[in-house]
């Protein structure tokens, strides 16, 4: 159980990195960071907050596809990643310049998306609540047996959108994340799957 939440906590903490690098590159932040960023701007309270707030409406939708209890423990990991977020950005990455040359953005947000990609393929396979938005995937391809890519690239071009809307920073990077992160997370959580069934496979003996 240890060894589960040290994944857990670090998958969402990789995440969390990911997405700082992401904004503070101004190359384009992720679909549904822009509408947080998007919020923080018109109506203050960092992005970290609103990131709790806008994500739980995929609460609401997974409740209703999967037709079960309402998962409010699914506040648990969007509240820890909003944290680390909040932490990664504001404090770690806040005194940092990354936006002084075309290089440094570049290489920022490319290590970002890596690392929100590994960090969400972590864990969503340690079978603990899962952020909102994931948990939303998950159902929807479950529901209607589509993939984690397929799915992942709607929902993120969903967030384009609105974050277009509420005038977040929508940028090529914006594209770039709704197209790949989907795949990256699919290979990453499919190694992951494999390394928990040997592992749980190991401590059954």
């Amino acid at each position: 159980m240890t060894k589960r939440i040290g994944i857990y906590l670090g998958g969402l903490s990789l995440t969390a990195l990911g997405i700082a690098l992401i904004i503070s590159s101004s190359v384009g932040a992720g679909p549904w960071d822009t509408v947080a960023v998007g919020l923080t701007k018109h109506l203050g309270l960092t992005i970290g907050t609103w990131s709790i707030f806008s994500q739980v409406m995929f609460i609401l939708i997974t409740w209703i596809l999967e037709k079960s209890r309402f998962r409010i423990e699914s506040v648990i990991p969007i509240f820890i990643r909003s944290v680390f977020v909040d932490f990664w950005y504001y404090i770690v990455l806040g005194n940092v310049e990354l936006t002084s040359s075309w290089e440094l953005q570049i290489a920022s947000f490319l290590t970002g998306i890596i690392l929100a990609g590994i960090g969400i393929g972590i864990y969503m396979e340690v079978n603990f609540p899962k952020t909102p938005i994931d948990g939303m995937m998950v159902a929807i391809s479950n529901r209607f047996g589509w993939s984690f890519n397929v799915v992942r690239m709607g929902i993120e071009c969903t967030g384009t959108f609105l974050g277009f809307v509420l005038g977040g920073p929508v940028g090529l990077g914006t594209l770039v994340i709704a197209l790949f992160l989907g795949k990256i997370i699919q290979i990453v959580n499919t190694r992951m799957k494999r390394i928990m069934q040997v592992s749980d496979a190991t401590q059954s003996f």
